[in-house]
């Protein structure tokens, strides 16, 4: 009886495995199995990789882009895996750092993560999730497009700009320092 129990239980595992389907970067979620791996088959993310800078307003804005392979995701409430871009930045004026996460982890989604959600046109676009700041404070998306070989242009839409009187505390930072434009052209350093 415990070998017939052992070799059901084995045999769960494998049917479980077998579920489990390498599909292309932008396939949806919503009818993929479990555990699937959203798999940036055609280095359409590659490009965004390294670091990037810009001028906007007296501000210099330095971004470090980095993809992670086969990053653990939970979407509809079902987990799966996908190869993902995770950005670090730093804002300054005249020298000063208004705000930097450049020595913030990749993997950790709290406040002032920048990740990408998804692609479009071939890679040519890529869309990316800003968690915002204190009590979310910016979160919104992110656009970048592709312009030529050294260049992308970028796009900030932040979907809340302030905060709320009832659960933020008052002394917190609530600036948003992300330049919120569109147009804004990133060259690659």
């Amino acid at each position: 009886m415990r070998n017939t129990l052992m070799i059901l239980g084995i045999f769960a595992m494998v049917s479980c495995k077998a579920q489990q389907q390498t599909l292309p970067l932008n396939t949806s979620a919503l009818d993929a199995p479990i555990d699937s791996y959203f798999k940036d088959l055609n280095n359409e993310l590659d490009y965004y990789t390294g670091t990037w800078k810009a001028s906007f307003q007296e501000k210099t804005i330095t971004l470090q882009i980095l993809k992670k392979i086969k990053e653990p995701i939970k979407v509809f409430s079902k987990n799966f895996y996908t190869d993902q871009l995770f950005v670090r930045y730093e804002i300054t004026k005249n020298g000063v750092i208004s705000e930097s996460t450049l020595d913030q982890n990749f993997t950790n989604s709290s406040r002032l993560s920048i990740e990408s959600v998804y692609t479009q046109d071939n890679g040519n676009s890529i869309t990316l999730l800003f968690s915002g700041g204190n009590c979310s404070v910016g979160i919104g998306t992110i656009v970048l497009k592709k312009i030529n070989t050294t260049q992308f242009s970028w796009g900030y839409y932040p979907g809340t700009t302030t905060m709320n009187d009832k659960d933020c505390p008052p002394n917190l930072d609530y600036t948003i320092y992300l330049p919120e434009t569109e147009n804004l052209v990133f060259t690659k350093q």
